[in-house]
């Protein structure tokens, strides 16, 4: 080992001698390969010491004598049989030392560094035109195969290192390269020239894979170098002559390819189209091999982007455009030859090209010039052939129809590759058909629209084929192969989709008479193309196409259907149809494992864009035909590792149960029917629930993930069931009472669902998959009763805090946001009794992170979610008028150690900005709700510092005394007096805490490390504490009124320019604060701090933050 050590030092020790380094490689006998390449890799080390330009260190010498070494090697080992014997990767990498040699020694020390190895193949030096008599006299006896080979592995290293795009480089390495190429270019890239020719013309025959690695260089080399020397007669001949060699024709025609891509003038590139006949020779090849049909359509793809470039290029002069154009013309029947191929690999080819000359004609449509006979044959061939290519292959293979979807993640059918690239092929042809629309409307309407009723003519007549792809006749005869069935159905959603982007659809005659302002007697294309499509779409349904049980037509036919729902307002009586269809065998029950969830789900897109009345005549046969599709199995495994995740076919199950509660929502259902109908579809999951809570103690079933499984989907189902009825709406001026749209029968059975869940809960608790499951349905039981489901909200609460996590409390807070918005003021004494164990378990979380620190960027994340949903929480709270709450007796003696981490915390530190902005308004809500409007007779989801300082004027109508207000009633539920002495004594505990905490925190806040002023986010903080400074200032006059609530303030203001809140400053708390304690204590002169309380008073909230912004700033400057 230690032998290894020291000859390892050895060879990378820079002192060491250029022959230490080279003798590992080239010693006899030969080393082991693994050893050579080491020795390779040191030589390259050695090459990068010394320098970009090799001449860094004295390295000219050591380079010198390590290329020697090099040369010779080569000469002496690779001229025979031992060159097969060689390693590839040992003749790469050495052919790449030499490379990185002679970039960092040419010109300057090794200026025949590119005839050195040319010559080294026994080609002799050449370097004048290229000519036919340029190979005579040259045999391939004289020249070696082998050393050939090597050569042009250096050139392709050349290149790698050179020219190649794909490797980073830096600028001076850059510049270098610009210098070598320049100097390359005078004599030595014709040398290369020279040699490419010698090997075409003098190997190929014999040494095929030698000629194809000449034509990759030759179309590598070509986008730097003259062109002229290889685009000559000579050349071109032994070219084009090898595009009729089996073997290298692919090789010949990409090699033309980059040629003809080759980036040059416009009308040198028509020069070079010209004279290489580029059009008339590829008419002339015979591309029936797939592999060479592929080379030449990208050959002809190529061709047509350069004619169409020349064409439209307007600094071409109008004879180039006119001749680019005439030999576009010539080319576009070769385009469409090889958009006709079956296989997509060639047809795909040309794809770019045709993009390119329908943007063309699009645009000559645009500007009104009309197309020439030529063109309009085009587009009249092209559209046919496009849409032949939207059919699936024949051979394409479909699994069976028990593979997949049951033990999927998904519950469907995983995209193969196939299926991938099949749906980017109709993206692109959709583009190529849809732009040929727009050329041709009528053209379009033709081809399409006939294609599409012809197939559902031919199925109404002859039926469908599940199992042959062809048409039974032939293509038009006989029975419908499911391949043209599936077009038909795709075509009838690409006409109707190219209709809807364009300017919506509007089924109903009446409707889109009045939107469009036509009548029936003046109808628009847009209605003419409406009315084809709704024709369309009735010979769909009525032809049964869907009736055949292969897997590619029922996804996109009852996909159709929901697509284009609004047919159904004007044909109502298509709804009975198609429901049968989704209800039948090749519907929900369809035989495919992988097709029915899809079809699941697109029931209930349909079932949800029908209007509720619709519904009731089919519910007893929609369940009866539902009903077996509902029993729960769930898949062991099949838990998510995280909450949200996916639950297998169980979550495509829950659109069935959500679709089931749909159809049994119509008032028009006759009551007894829905009870029947529900019972059907409760019963089996009450009873499933029941016995499996019944068979094990709640230790058991914690410990059996199948059970805690099985129990959350009953749970969940129960919930999707009710969530398929509409929710419940609460008259806010209106008693709490039974939601009106069911009847109390129904009620009965939610809340008996109500009371299983909560129990199960309470006893199951600990298992995130039933409080997620239990969140989920009582959320919907909330949303849908109404009031009637408010007094399970505590105990929901007070289950799910117990043990949740921190993402599970982020929706625990919209879901209490969302319920004390919803159903004020009637929730608020459920609300004030879930207050402080919610923030309880808030801080907990808080606190807990801020002791340990957060364990990673997930959990960082996760926290300043929390941080913004709890503030969000409690401005909702404010915003809802439910401020009372906090008043209550239990919640008020806790209300400053409420607000304490708000102001201190949440609101001063700079990295959470979003936060910052969020606690500073809910301060400012709270100092409305209790120093500025403590009665309660206005809104605070609309009480602004402006509005509030309007209230000063004393206008307030007498009638709005008598009147209750919505944060009065909250009062009023929790038997809160808002006069009262306690309630009195807890406000003014608050303004305290606002004076002597609040206040400090709103100049201590933007005058932290971390915030900047001219943060877009922080100039919003900003903005939230210039209000809250202007509520603050209104709050603190002695003589805010309380009482009739005829004025929020009655103050005399003094005469100021513009006064919004103004007052006896004189005898204002809180500006009396400001201007004689808290600004002084941090160092503002006492005309300073006047001056900011007179602005705080007669500035408007925008002037004020500019004001702000600047005092913040001059003081952070005089600091």
């Amino acid at each position: 080992m230690e032998q290894i050590e020291q000859a390892v030092r050895c060879a990378l020790d820079p002192e060491s001698t250029p022959e230490v380094k080279t003798q590992l490689f080239t010693k006899v006998p030969s080393r082991g390969p693994e050893t050579r390449f080491f020795a390779l890799q040191v030589i390259e080390a050695m090459v990068a010491d010394a320098g970009i330009r090799g001449d860094a260190n004295g390295a000219a010498a050591k380079l010198e004598t390590t290329r020697k070494v090099l040369l010779e090697f080569v000469a002496a080992n690779y001229a025979g049989e031992g060159y097969h014997s060689e390693p590839g990767f040992i003749k790469n990498t050495l052919a790449h030392a030499i490379t990185m040699l002679g970039l960092a020694t040419y010109p300057a020390q090794w200026p025949a560094f590119v005839r050195d190895i040319i010559g080294m193949a026994g080609i002799p030096d050449a370097t004048g035109p290229i000519s036919g008599e340029s190979a005579d006299g040259i045999s391939a006896s004289s020249l070696c195969p082998t050393l050939v080979d090597f050569m042009l592995k250096f050139m392709s290293s050349l290149d790698e290192e050179m020219v190649n795009r794909t490797v980073p480089r830096g600028v001076e390495e850059m510049a270098r390269n610009t210098e070598i190429k320049d100097a390359m270019r005078v004599a030595d890239v014709n040398r290369m020239a020279h040699a490419w020719y010698v090997v075409l013309a003098c190997l190929s025959g014999t040494h095929a894979d030698l000629a194809r690695e000449v034509l990759r260089l030759m179309g590598a080399y070509v986008s730097w170098i003259d062109i002229n020397l290889i685009v000559n007669q000579p050349f071109m001949q032994i070219l084009f002559e090898l595009l009729r060699v089996p073997s290298l024709q692919c090789a010949a025609c990409h090699c033309l390819t980059r040629i003809v891509s080759k980036g040059m003038r416009p009308m040198e590139k028509l020069y070079l189209l010209q004279f290489l006949g580029i059009v008339d020779a590829m008419k002339q090849l015979d591309a029936g091999n797939d592999e060479f049909a592929e080379e030449v359509g990208k050959l002809a793809n190529v061709t047509a982007i350069e004619l169409k470039s020349i064409w439209t290029d307007k600094s071409a002069s109008g004879e180039a455009q006119a001749a680019a154009n005439g030999m576009l013309e010539q080319l576009l029947p070769l385009l469409l030859n090889f958009l006709s191929y079956k296989q997509s690999e060639v047809s795909s080819t040309v794809f770019p090209a045709i993009n390119d000359v329908l943007g063309v004609f699009k645009k000559m449509q645009r500007e009104g010039v009309a197309l020439n006979s030529i063109q309009q044959q085009f587009t009249t061939q092209l559209l046919p052939v496009l849409v032949e290519k939207l059919q699936y292959s024949e051979e394409y293979s479909w699994p069976s129809p028990s593979d997949a979807a049951v033990g999927d993640n998904d519950g469907s059918l995983d995209e193969d590759d196939d299926e991938a690239m099949f749906g980017e092929l109709r993206h692109s042809l959709r583009v190529f058909i849809d732009a040929i629309g727009q050329i041709s409307p009528q053209l379009y309407d033709n081809v399409v629209l006939k294609t599409a009723k012809d197939i559902f003519r031919q199925c109404s007549e002859y039926g469908v084929s599940a199992e042959r792809a062809a048409d039974e006749g032939g293509q038009g005869c006989g029975q419908l192969g499911w391949v043209r069935a599936e077009l038909g159905i795709y075509l009838t959603q690409a006409y109707g989709e190219r209709l809807s982007s364009n300017k919506g659809l509007r089924f109903g005659g009446t409707r889109f008479s009045q939107t469009n302002g036509t009548s029936a007697g003046n109808a628009t294309p847009q209605t003419s193309a409406i009315g084809s499509l709704k024709d369309l779409l009735t010979t769909m349904i009525q032809s049964g196409i869907v009736q055949t049980s292969h897997p590619a037509i029922a996804p996109i036919y009852f996909e159709n259907l929901v697509r284009f729902n609004g047919y159904f307002e004007a044909e109502r009586e298509a709804v009975a149809p198609v429901l049968r269809s989704f209800l039948g065998e090749t519907g929900i029950h369809h035989p495919y494992n992988s097709v029915r969830p899809r079809i699941w789900y697109f029931l209930h897109r349909f079932i949800k864009q029908l209007p509720l009345p619709a519904l009731a005549m089919y519910s007893s046969d929609f369940i009866s035909a539902v009903v077996s599709l509902l029993k729960i199995n769930a898949t062991p495994g099949a838990a998510p590792e995280s909450v949200g995740a996916g639950y297998g076919l169980f979550d495509s199950q829950l659109f069935l149960f959500e679709v089931c509660g749909m159809v049994l929502a119509p008032a028009g259902l006759d009551d007894a029917t829905r009870m029947a109908l529900l019972q059907h579809l409760f019963d089996p999951l009450f009873a499933g629930a029941q016995h499996t809570m019944n068979s094990k103690s709640a230790d058991q079933i914690l410990q059996d993930p199948q059970a805690l499984l099985q129990i959350h989907h009953y749970l969940t189902a129960i919930g999707s069931i009710v969530k398929g009825f509409p929710d419940v709406r609460v008259d806010k001026a209106a008693s709490a009472s039974t939601p009106e749209h069911l009847s109390a029968s129904t009620v009965q059975v939610f809340l008996k669902a109500a009371d299983m869940c909560i129990a199960i809960l309470e006893a199951l608790c600990s298992s995130r998959l039933i409080r997620e499951a239990s969140r989920f349905t009582l959320s919907r039981m909330l949303s849908v009763l109404g009031a009637e489901a408010l007094p399970y909200l505590p105990r929901l609460i007070n289950s799910l805090i117990s043990s949740c996590a921190v993402e599970e409390l982020l929706d625990l807070l919209g879901l209490l946001g969302q319920a004390v918005f919803k159903f004020k003021p009637y929730v608020a004494p459920t609300a004030s009794e879930l207050l402080l164990p919610v923030i309880s378990k808030v801080y907990g979380f808080l606190d807990q992170v801020a002791q340990t620190g957060a364990s990673g960027t997930d959990e960082a994340v996760l926290l300043q979610d929390l941080r913004k949903a709890y503030l969000s929480w409690i401005g909702a709270i404010f915003s809802s008028d439910l401020d009372s709450i906090f008043l209550a007796p239990q919640n008020a003696q806790h209300l400053v150690t409420i607000f304490q981490p708000i102001a201190t915390q949440l609101a001063t530190d700079p990295t959470t900005p979003q936060s910052q902005r969020l606690a500073f308004s809910v301060l400012s809500k709270a100092v409305q709700a209790w120093l500025v409007d403590p009665m309660g007779w206005h809104t605070l989801a609309t009480l602004t510092p402006s509005a509030a300082a309007a209230l000063t004027s004393g206008n307030s109508a007498s009638n709005e005394a008598t009147r209750l207000r919505l944060r009065q009633a909250a009062a009023q539920a929790l038997g809160i007096g808002l006069d009262s002495d306690s309630v009195r004594a807890t406000r003014e505990q608050f303004r305290q805490f606002v004076i002597h905490s609040v206040l400090p925190a709103c100049f201590e806040t933007p005058t932290r490390t971390g915030f900047d002023l001219n943060d877009a986010q922080a100039s919003l903080v900003v903005s939230e504490i210039a209000g809250f400074l202007q509520m603050t200032l209104l709050s603190g006059s002695e003589n805010v009124a309380i009482g009739d609530g005829s004025a929020a303030a009655a103050m005399t203001a003094p005469q100021l320019l513009s006064p919004p809140i103004g007052g006896d400053l004189s005898q204002n708390q809180c500006a009396s604060y400001l201007s004689s304690a808290l600004l002084p204590e941090l160092g503002c002169p006492a005309n300073m701090a006047a001056e900011f309380v007179q602005a705080l008073a007669s500035l408007d909230q925008k002037q004020f933050k500019k004001y702000f912004v600047s005092f913040l700033t001059s003081s952070g400057s005089s600091a």
